[in-house]
């Protein structure tokens, strides 16, 4: 079963992010702290559903669900045109990959309590600031990069709160 309202959400949440330099410079540590999470959530998720490949952009989401059917039209939105290329610095993929998630609604939870939803660092990175590329094994944050690594050695990070104080605390200190 297909969350369509979540998926909605998602795509909007996404096409709202903006790149912002200034704001990316600011949060500078919090987002590398961000990408730090980002990856050691989805290595464990890839590990626990067997989407090795293509790690840490694999379809988690098709892993779990192989059913899962979300709208074209509606990963359309994601698609970067010379309107949107300065205002959407999100990868159209890696969107797609992160609102096919939210359309599975609460069944990542409910099959897998333990683990933390793997793309809320990312979207809270991208709320820090906005995008990032992907380039030779690091995460490009436009005021500095962040090694990738291995899956096993992601997965088998300590988890790092990311919760708004901390966050901000990780920033004042640089």
């Amino acid at each position: 079963m297909t969350d369509t309202v979540a998926a909605e959400r998602m795509v909007d949440r996404l096409v709202a992010v903006e790149w912002d330099e200034a704001a990316a410079r600011a949060h500078r540590r919090s987002r590398g702290r961000l990408a730090r999470e980002f990856l050691r959530r989805t290595a464990q998720w890839a590990l626990a559903v067997g989407a090795e490949e293509g790690w840490p952009f694999s379809d988690l989401a098709g892993a779990l669900d192989p059913e899962l059917v979300v709208d074209p039209a509606l990963l359309a939105k994601l698609e970067i045109d010379a309107t949107t290329v300065g205002l959407f610095p999100v990868r159209p993929a890696h969107a797609a990959v992160i609102v096919r998630w939210a359309a599975l609604g609460d069944l990542p939870r409910q099959r897998f309590p333990e683990l933390d939803d793997p793309y809320e660092p990312l979207l809270s990175l991208l709320g820090r600031g906005g995008g990032y590329s992907v380039s030779k094994g690091f995460i490009e944050l436009g005021s500095g990069s962040f090694p990738i690594r291995s899956l096993a050695d992601r997965a088998a990070l300590e988890p790092l709160p990311i919760d708004e104080a901390t966050l901000d605390m990780a920033d004042r200190e640089s």
